[in-house]
């Protein structure tokens, strides 16, 4: 696949971006979940956090095609990306797993959080990550809730190997065509959704029927979508095709919609609502990086802590289940909830960091990819189709959720993706 532009090795600013996608899941879960706050009133006020919370794991999702398609390899085979992928994401994810069950098993679920009371059955589908596929609240936000936009990252790793190449093989002419195509599936789906779903609300998380919540966000094939709308703007970057868009505009459009979220339907505040803008903005930071000219979002610490931002990702959740037990059902002030907020934040940050560095990084650098058998060298053969820059540029995800770094890079240097 011919590309018409320069394209560096790394695309720094994308991963610096990841850090504040998972900061606003992050703070979205710590100030609506942790129910801190004695004044219900902020609750009403950090209301629309659920709107940017969604946004960001429709971000997760569309960054994670974007990546993988931008950073596929010429040498590359199914079997290595999946392999790779498995080695990514199930590490961090057998570790919270374990945290959150001993602390669910240890509880019996005594806290103000609500994460239901995990049978077997619904363990066993958490942790295997095919538990986003049953339309209940006992399934998909079984164990640790966050891992559901996971469940739905394994689908799409699941099918890149198949997708990539009819995608890859598409005429320039015909990527914003096939683009525009997804892009009003993305739109109509919570509609077309409602049409076929009962419109009984779910509960306090959402006006919505339990049923056309779970077909809106959490169901793998209709997030689908938005991983398909990142493979393909890494086409149009990669064959010159993405016009030169100021980041203003995508941002400008984000803030009318959240001005106006109040009057949107419900349905569409679960991310379909802010998906396009979202999108825009990725092209339009990788071609910042790929013609030289840096953002703030591609400073070290910040692609540092965007490099772990799957470990915090997986790892915020536990961490406030913990804080929650040890504070009961006490709440506080708005200045001391505030300040407690603030330093569960910054603790879930500094554990992200220890298990990416202790757990993600490792893994990565021993399993990523099979070690040469003695005497005989690695066949190339049999891979999907060639990509243009080199070897690891920054993964993908979430979120995410989840990807980050692949083998050959995280020997060099450290470097991934959802529940709002």
């Amino acid at each position: 696949m011919a590309s018409a532009l320069p394209q560096p090795d790394r695309l720094p600013s994308l991963t610096g971006y990841r850090f504040l996608l998972a900061c606003a899941v992050l703070f979205g879960h710590v100030l609506t979940l942790g129910r801190l706050f004695a004044d219900e009133s902020v609750y009403e006020a950090t209301g629309r956090s659920q709107m940017l919370s969604a946004g960001a794991v429709s971000s997760f999702f569309l960054l994670s095609g974007f990546v993988l398609a931008w950073t596929l390899r010429p040498d590359d085979t199914a079997g290595r990306f999946w392999r790779r992928r498995f080695v990514k994401i199930f590490p961090n994810h057998a570790v919270t797993w374990t945290l959150m069950l001993v602390l669910l098993l240890a509880t019996g679920t005594a806290t103000l959080l609500p994460v239901p009371d995990p049978a077997v059955g619904e363990a066993v589908k958490n942790l295997l990550l095919v538990h986003t596929w049953a339309p209940d609240m006992a399934d998909f936000s079984s164990v640790n809730p966050v891992t559901w936009s996971i469940s739905c990252e394994a689908f799409f790793y699941l099918l890149f190997p198949f997708l990539i190449r009819p995608l890859s093989a598409l005429p320039a002419r015909r990527i914003w065509p096939v683009t525009a195509l997804i892009a009003a599936l993305v739109l109509a789906t919570p509609a077309l959704v409602t049409l076929v779903t009962e419109d009984a609300a779910t509960g306090s998380w959402t006006p919505l029927s339990m049923e056309r919540w779970w077909l809106i966000y959490f169901f793998p094939p209709v997030r689908l979508l938005e991983f398909v709308l990142g493979i393909l703007l890494a086409l149009a970057v990669r064959a010159g095709r993405w016009p030169a868009l100021r980041m203003r505009w995508p941002l400008l459009v984000l803030i009318a919609l959240f001005a106006v979220q109040p009057r949107l339907p419900d349905e569409y505040t679960w991310g379909a609502a802010t998906c396009l803008p979202l999108a825009a903005l990725i092209p339009a930071l990788a071609c910042r990086d790929i013609d030289r000219r840096p953002t703030w979002l591609g400073t070290r610490g910040l692609v540092v802590l965007g490099e772990a931002s799957f470990a915090l990702y997986m790892i915020h959740f536990p961490v406030l289940y913990a804080i929650r037990l040890l504070l009961g059902e006490r709440t506080f002030g708005t200045l001391a909830a505030t300040a407690i907020a603030l330093g569960v934040a910054t603790l879930c940050v500094l554990l992200s960091l220890v298990l990416w560095r202790t757990v993600e990084l490792p893994m990565m650098r021993r399993y990523s990819r099979p070690r040469p058998r003695p005497g005989r060298p690695v066949t190339t053969t049999g891979g999907m189709p060639p990509r243009t820059t080199t070897a690891d540029d920054l993964g993908a995800d979430p979120a995410s959720a989840g990807d980050t770094t692949d083998r050959d890079r995280v020997a060099r240097a450290p470097q991934q993706g959802p529940m709002p």
